[in-house]
């Protein structure tokens, strides 16, 4: 098995060179259209899985007090919130008290957002860790939760009459808090809404108390009917009743968000490189929708839901009948841990890799982890997980509400949401590290399963 890193390195760099993907945009299109050119030249074919979303691309933000026109600074919008016309909304200010405050109407409502901390049983079910005496903490303390849980504020607002939303980040160095693509599991909301740092709040209640009006812009494209696509390739195996997926998604902000594509296409080189021979039929998924998760999935699942439906379709309309051996997804490899300190304002790099979670829904399969963990020099931290469908993290949770075993990868450095930087670079040797690790999962199911 020879994986190659130099040529993983290059991939990368284009990916890099790409910039931020979100879902259905023109440079999302690119990166598909390199990794299949990619795969064709390797000798392998794609099956397409088209379908369409209507796009939201939001291209200048501004916020100022409307009297007396002084600027506001802000982090960036909120993703899929709205689009204004160039002179913007304008209304008085009104902080959030409740989701029934009808005072709210013809408001710009600000909503507080605590960068909380919680424990991470809550959400995790751990069963092992690798290496056995290395440190991982208990608790999380991530921008993507709480983010995601002012939906229903803002969603409030909106049913009230407010005009926009003006989201206050506190708890949070203003290094993590900038240019989050945050929340990002909503359709489009209707409502123009901006991020802001704690610092901004005395600003926004003199407003309040003196009854100047903001005025909040945020100019863009709504589009309807965009056309993105999924895509699989096959490489089919001595016996056809069997089959292992590796999925990955193809969308995201930045270098690590997502490079589980750059991954797969590395694993796609070496089986042609080695002319390697499998047991199983192997199913790679390029999955496109991750970042517009309410239009992509089904019936609110993640994007990969799609996907799974449509490759069934796919394999009936063939006569495959392949029974599922195993569940692989790839997401988010080589991260570095960082630490945010609000005492600097700024995210502090601590010299470890950023822990790397493993889903693994049986036994058999966890123990196929730690073996191959513990067979291989393999960098990082791992912490292993018995999944919950409903606390289930990354593009895993539909193989495994579908009854696929499952082993699923999926990094949680803490910006990994925001647009491209060279904190969201991806340490490449890690990334190859972990990519042989996976590699090495799927050679050894195929002769387990």
């Amino acid at each position: 098995m020879t994986l190659d890193m130099n040529v993983m390195a290059f991939w990368q760099n284009k990916l890099k060179a790409i910039g931020p993907r979100l879902t259905a945009t023109d440079s999302h299109a690119k990166f598909i259209e390199l990794l299949q050119d990619e795969i064709k030249n390797l000798g392998f074919n794609t099956i397409e899985f088209p379908f369409k979303i209507n796009r939201c691309i939001q291209s200048s933000c501004s916020l100022e007090n409307d009297s007396t026109k002084e600027k506001i600074p802000n982090l960036g919008p909120v993703p899929y919130s709205g689009i204004t016309k160039e002179m913007g909304v304008k209304g008085e200010i009104r902080f959030f008290q409740s989701k029934h405050d009808v005072k709210m109407k013809g408001k710009v409502v600000v909503i507080k957002v605590k960068n909380f901390t919680i424990p991470k049983l809550l959400l995790m079910h751990q069963v092992a860790k690798y290496p056995r005496h290395t440190h991982i903490g208990f608790s999380i303390r991530h921008p993507l939760v709480a983010a995601t849980l002012t939906l229903g504020k803002i969603q409030a607002a909106k049913d009230n009459g407010a005009v926009g939303v003006i989201l206050v980040w506190e708890h949070i160095s203003e290094d993590l808090a900038n240019r989050e693509v945050l929340p990002f599991t909503n359709s489009y909301l209707g409502i123009p809404s901006v991020w802001v740092y704690q610092t901004q709040l005395e600003a926004l209640k003199r407003c309040r108390d003196r009854k100047e009006p903001v005025r909040l812009t945020l100019t863009g494209q709504y589009e309807t009917n965009v056309t993105t696509k999924s895509f699989a390739v096959l490489v089919p195996g001595e016996n056809r009743d069997k089959q292992i997926l590796i999925n990955t998604h193809t969308d995201g902000p930045n270098d690590i968000e997502e490079n589980g594509a750059i991954a797969l296409l590395t694993v796609l080189h070496a089986i042609k490189h080695d002319n390697l021979k499998f047991k199983n039929t192997l199913v790679f998924g390029f999955v496109s929708g991750h970042f517009q998760i309410p239009q992509s999935g089904i019936e609110g699942r993640q994007a990969t839901s799609r996907f799974l439906r449509d490759l069934s379709m796919y394999e009936t309309s063939q006569h495959l009948e392949m029974k599922k051996a195993l569940g692989l997804t790839v997401e988010h490899l080589g991260g570095l841990d960082y630490v945010d300190s609000q005492k600097e304002n700024k995210l502090i790099a601590n010299g470890l890799y950023d822990p790397l979670y493993v889903y693994a829904s049986t036994k058999e399969n966890r123990d196929l982890v730690l073996k191959s963990l513990s067979g291989t020099n393999v960098s990082g931290r791992y912490q292993i997980l018995k999944p919950r469908k409903n606390a289930y993290f990354g593009e895993g949770q539909p193989l495994y509400q579908d009854g696929w075993p499952t082993i699923s990868f999926i990094g949680m450095p803490l910006a990994l949401c925001q647009m491209a930087s060279p904190i969201t670079e991806p340490d490449i040797q890690s990334m190859f590290d972990q990519t042989k690790l996976i590699f090495q999962i799927l050679v050894a199911s195929d002769h387990q399963f």
